[in-house]
């Protein structure tokens, strides 16, 4: 396997033996390209159960993957829950952290830094404990006191700041000798992690889905679908890619609003973890969209509230972020985007265990 940064916007081509995360030519986001991709199953449990793409050691796990995907009967037999929560520090960004944090420490670096509203800045953490080496994690202010104090409590240094647009700004600044920019908006390492839930669905069903919705923001995710459902097909183990549902949440939709024009709104009170105001790889994100035959949509904090206390009271322990993707399925399915018979799955991305205090008051 050979593997190279490419940059999408200037043609940009270099060897990836190093650590880059932004294109050193005009500071457009990079992209990882791979020769000789070929999939052999390996007998461990997890996301590095397909280390035979991920161009990177397994260096350090912590179990992430492999997370049930149960049927939602109360939904209809068609309709699966892929529960990215039961990761191992609750969210769907161990995935991105296990394969980035373990190319880093293959390059030799002492610590790593990190931008988060929250899940990504408990994740890589997490990983950089497990790994021996030191973290900086920048959060906005207003990042909720429950994953503050995971970050801390996971040995981290925690520098709090005014915005999430900030934290970005600071983190990408502070960056030294010896030190890796995680980065997970920006971070093409990242990608190869989260492009592993599209493998691991395939693994799990036998088949790929009609449909896969999912809450959107800087797009980690989203992009990781589109990167594992293109590299399936193009291995010949699909004949398709499943229509992706980006849902996002009210006053950080930028993705919608590219796709669909501008709205007014007050921003989301409830989805903290969806707050991207501009998230580097946005065309990117039109694109895995569009060449899908998926759409964009926004949900409103009412909408999601609903679907938070329906999900919670089914015993689905998510946080708010997360329910906005069942509020995006229940409108899919009212605009006839969605058929009650197609096989659809629902990603629901965080663990609600770090909302307790917020939960008491709904």
């Amino acid at each position: 396997m050979r593997v190279w940064y490419r940059c999408s916007r200037c043609g940009y081509t270099v060897e990836a033996s190093s650590w880059l995360w932004r294109c050193p030519r005009c500071g457009n986001p990079l992209d990882l390209v791979i020769d000789g991709l070929k999939l052999t199953l390996s007998e461990r449990r997890g996301l590095w159960r397909f280390s035979s793409v991920i161009p990177a050691k397994p260096l350090i796990s912590l179990g992430e993957g492999f997370t049930p995907l149960v049927n939602a009967d109360f939904l209809g037999r068609n309709v699966y829950l892929k529960l990215e929560y039961l990761n191992p520090t609750g969210s769907f960004k161990d995935r991105g952290s296990a394969v980035a944090v373990s190319r880093a420490l293959e390059l030799g670096v002492k610590a790593v830094v990190e931008d988060s509203s929250g899940n990504a800045g408990i994740s890589v953490a997490a990983y950089a404990a497990a790994a021996g080496v030191k973290a900086r994690i920048y959060v906005p202010k207003d990042a909720p006191e429950g994953k503050k104090n995971l970050i801390r409590s996971l040995g981290a240094e925690l520098i709090e700041v005014q915005s999430r647009d900030e934290a970005s700004r600071m983190a990408i600044e502070s960056v030294g000798p010896g030190e890796a920019y995680i980065g997970h908006a920006w971070n093409p390492w990242f990608l190869q992690g989260t492009k592993t839930l599209a493998y691991e669905l395939l693994d799990q069903l036998g088949h790929v889905p009609d449909a896969v919705v999912l809450p959107v923001s800087a797009g980690t995710l989203l992009l990781g679908l589109w990167i594992g459902f293109n590299e399936l097909l193009n291995l010949g183990l699909i004949n398709r890619v499943p229509r992706l549902y980006a849902v996002q949440a009210q006053g950080f939709a930028s993705l919608y609003e590219r796709m669909h024009g501008n709205y007014i709104r007050e921003p989301t009170k409830l989805a903290d973890a969806l707050r991207v105001y501009n998230p580097p790889r946005i065309e990117q994100m039109v694109n895995a969209i569009r060449e899908s035959n998926g759409d964009a949509l926004v949900i409103t904090d009412d909408e999601l509230l609903q679907s938070w206390k329906s999900l919670l009271r089914r015993g689905f322990i998510i946080e708010p972020s997360s329910a906005i993707a069942l509020s995006g399925y229940m409108k899919l399915l009212s605009n006839n985007h969605i058929d009650k018979d197609e096989e659809t799955v629902i990603v629901l991305t965080g663990s609600g265990l770090k909302y307790i205090d917020i939960m008491s008051k709904i």
